[in-house]
């Protein structure tokens, strides 16, 4: 009974090293202080084409190149969780070769928003995905498999720090790389407070094979 107590206790510290207030990390700048509700319509429905848009406000600040391919392939989710700024994703597919195995894209991140946890699994010949972040722009917060960092730095509502189990922190800001150290390794990340631009090189994959800590994901 006390080797069971002592687990809560320490599994509820590391959970509180994660938590600021309920509320995630807000950043600074004007993409920081966006409203919640004008990405959702009035049933709560997700509005993509805002979120697109305010994607491409954000890398036009940042200085990236900006054209009408771009414009026309970026994709965007919250989700499925009602929450884009706090848990959502942009980005540009811009290569998946199955035959050959490789991809590659570019993600964007406004300050504080997460990527939830998840792992790669095997959909029928397509092997487990293998990847590698790049940031060409801001700062990211990584986290994989491995001793849990102390004190780190990403900052997550209660909601999402319930379904962390990767504690492992890297911190990535422009130039620096880093990728998953083996096939099913689960993986989050969290923007920092300038949100975050970066390339990912990978094997080819598909959604359908995401796997997600949070049931509640639909992506």
């Amino acid at each position: 009974m006390k080797n069971l107590s002592t687990k809560v206790l320490l599994s509820a510290l590391a959970l509180g090293l994660w938590l600021a207030g309920g509320c995630a990390t807000t950043g600074t700048g004007r993409f920081a202080k966006l409203d919640q509700q004008q990405f959702y319509d009035a049933e709560g429905k997700f509005d993509s084409e805002a979120a697109k848009r305010v994607y491409l406000d954000y890398l036009e600040q940042a200085g990236y190149p900006l054209t009408e391919t771009i414009a026309a392939k970026i994709f965007v989710s919250d989700f499925g969780l009602g929450r884009f700024t706090e848990v959502g994703l942009g980005g540009i597919l811009w290569w998946g070769d199955e035959r050959h195995n490789y991809s590659g894209l570019d993600a964007f991140l406004l300050p504080g928003q997460i990527i939830p946890e998840h792992w790669h699994v095997r959909v029928g010949t397509i092997p487990e995905k293998m990847e590698s972040w790049l940031v060409r722009h801001g700062e990211i917060y990584a986290y994989a498999e491995g001793p849990a960092t102390p004190n780190p730095k990403a900052t997550l509502a209660s909601a999402d720090a319930a379904h962390v189990t990767a504690r492992n922190e890297r911190v990535l800001r422009v130039g620096d790389i880093v990728g998953l150290s083996r096939p099913l390794e689960k993986h989050w990340m969290q923007a920092g407070p300038q949100g975050a631009i970066f390339t990912e090189f990978c094997t080819y994959h598909t959604g359908e094979a995401v796997r997600f800590t949070d049931s509640n994901i639909k992506f």
